[in-house]
């Protein structure tokens, strides 16, 4: 008996990343509970242009032509942080926040938290690390790739925006800063946590 497979990767080669039609083609599939991670391939891209993958919904960037691995690296991060390459670790709870890694869901106390696909990897990266401290360049390093430098401010900002769909009107606080090193996600001590 045949079973239909599921594609775990979308590879695309584009030339105009950011007007690219299959984002609306990518946006509806995701909007129907699947979640597919695109890495796009630029011959001659900038910052701008990367800027523009991932507004627009891209999950990873790489300019052409491609080290091999790099690019097999690379790859194999998408693959470990939406899942595909982990087992009983697609499933996190934590202090009441839960995360489906296969299915690309939060909840907090039972309430579904809407994420926009980057604040969902950056939340599972620390979730999955939960107790440690993340610096920032290993955040930046893991869940928006190499091509940034780190004396941008994404990641304070992505922070803030998870804060308030994860922390806000909680008594218990998640997400903590260690100040002048990152951040980490915490359950407070006798509350249950684990995969």
């Amino acid at each position: 008996m045949l079973t239909r497979m599921q594609p775990v990767l979308l590879l695309a080669e584009i030339s105009d990343a950011g007007a690219w039609p299959g984002w609306e083609i990518i946006s509806e599939y995701r909007s129907q509970g699947t979640f597919m991670p695109v890495m796009v391939i630029a011959g001659g891209g900038s910052s701008e242009e990367a800027v523009a993958v991932f507004e627009a919904g891209g999950n990873e960037y790489m300019l052409s032509p491609l080290h091999d691995e790099e690019f097999r690296c690379r790859v194999k991060n998408l693959l470990w942080l939406t899942g595909r390459r982990r087992g009983l670790e697609s499933l996190i709870k934590i202090d009441g926040l839960m995360l489906d890694a296969s299915r690309r869901l939060v909840s907090r106390d039972g309430i579904r938290l809407s994420l926009t696909p980057k604040e969902f990897d950056l939340l599972y990266y620390l979730a999955v690390n939960q107790g440690e401290i993340c610096p920032r360049d290993e955040i930046l390093r893991h869940v928006w790739g190499y091509h940034f430098h780190a004396d941008t401010n994404v990641v304070d900002v992505y922070i803030r925006h998870i804060r308030i769909k994860v922390d806000k009107g909680h008594r218990n606080k998640l997400i903590h800063t260690v100040r002048g090193t990152g951040y980490v996600l915490r359950a407070p001590s006798g509350s249950p946590s684990g995969v």
